[in-house]
């Protein structure tokens, strides 16, 4: 029986260790009371059922002599790539360690303490699925900006992002067509660009270029539709944020099916900002959006201070302006009366 209890120790510290992992990024990296909370009352709580059987546990030990030691460094499998991967494969260790404890405990006659580890272990179940939630990607509400240097007035993209940070934008998408710049400049003022975002926590989206957007860590892309499909961007970029520019409701579902993480809903208004840019949708495809699209969606195309408020009374919460902003004498200030009049009442 000595094995056995050897066993049961060995996945009690894994499941220990394995929650502590998980507690720790939701206090730290989301910074969520209410699960670290629950977490923490778990990881206590198969303790408590174990602690009359400390003596036989400890006594069971052998870290020195357990062969899994080499065998563990012999393993390549335990790359991470970002935290969501981190958090599931803690998970999986906290509900494998629960059910082989939950077997092994039937062979030395245990069988109520299984039946409590059993229901510890469908919670564990239902407390992932919560977690997963936190993984969900949001458009931030508010203004969306886009660097659009030709319409800046002579100030550069990076000048021009810093001041829509300082007005109070909360995503930056970097849009720059390659027959004004070469390749390596956009690449570098994507770098200086990530910085500056990184550290004001705003979002980056770049714009068509999905190599540069990984080169640089931008938080994601944004893609047209003829650009390369979703499915085939996401083999490109994981986990990142994908955007779509959908011009009517059929666009927006196919969008939607195929696995965008948020949809542009336009041009509502007739824009002079694109090139080759389709007819106004007007403002019968932004209710559609509104009433049916069930990702996160930003209004776009020729929308200025005169008409925010418009669109914003038909339900848009994340709303782009171009021209209104870079072109301003004071892009901070603007962005910020246009946030003003974004939280006025409807």
């Amino acid at each position: 029986m000595n094995k056995i209890y050897r066993i049961i120790d060995a996945n009690l510290n894994r499941i220990a260790e394995g929650l502590r992992v998980i507690e720790d990024i939701t206090r730290f990296h989301f910074e969520n009371p209410k699960l670290t909370q629950d977490l923490r009352s778990f990881r206590h709580e198969i303790r408590k059922k174990f602690v009359d059987l400390d003596g036989k546990l400890i006594s069971s030990r052998d870290s020195t002599g357990d062969i899994g030691k080499k065998i563990s460094r012999q393993t390549q499998l335990d790359h991470k790539n970002d935290i969501k991967q981190l958090v599931t494969s803690s998970f999986k260790r906290v509900e494998e360690g629960l059910r082989t404890i939950e077997e092994n405990l039937k062979v030395v006659g245990e069988y109520n303490r299984s039946k409590e580890v059993e229901k510890l272990r469908f919670s564990i179940y239902t407390t992932e699925k919560k977690y997963s939630k936190l993984f969900i990607k949001a458009l931030p509400a508010g203004i969306y900006g886009i660097t659009a240097e030709k319409f800046s007035r002579g100030r550069s993209n990076i000048d021009v992002v810093k001041e829509m940070i300082k007005g109070g934008v909360k995503t930056v998408q970097y849009r720059e067509k390659h027959d004004t710049k070469s390749i390596k400049q956009i690449y570098e003022e994507c770098c200086e660009i990530r910085n500056i975002t990184r550290g004001h926590n705003i979002l980056l989206l770049v714009n068509d270029y999905v190599d540069i957007a990984m080169a640089v860590d931008a938080d994601g892309v944004h893609v047209g539709q003829d650009d390369l499909p979703i499915a085939e961007v996401r083999k490109l970029v994981g986990e990142k944020i994908i955007g779509l520019s959908t011009h009517s409701p059929e666009q927006a579902q196919r969008a939607v099916e195929a696995g965008a993480d948020y949809i542009g809903v336009g041009p509502i208004f007739k824009t002079d900002t694109k090139e080759s840019v389709c007819d106004p949708v007007g403002i019968e495809y932004l209710e559609y959006a509104v009433a049916n699209v069930p990702i996160p969606f930003v209004a776009i195309g020729g929308i200025k201070e005169h008409n925010v408020h418009e669109i914003k009374k038909k339900g848009a919460k994340t709303i782009c302006l171009v021209t209104d902003i870079v072109g301003a004498d004071n892009i901070a200030a603007k962005v910020e009366k246009i946030r003003k009049i974004m939280m006025m009442e409807s």
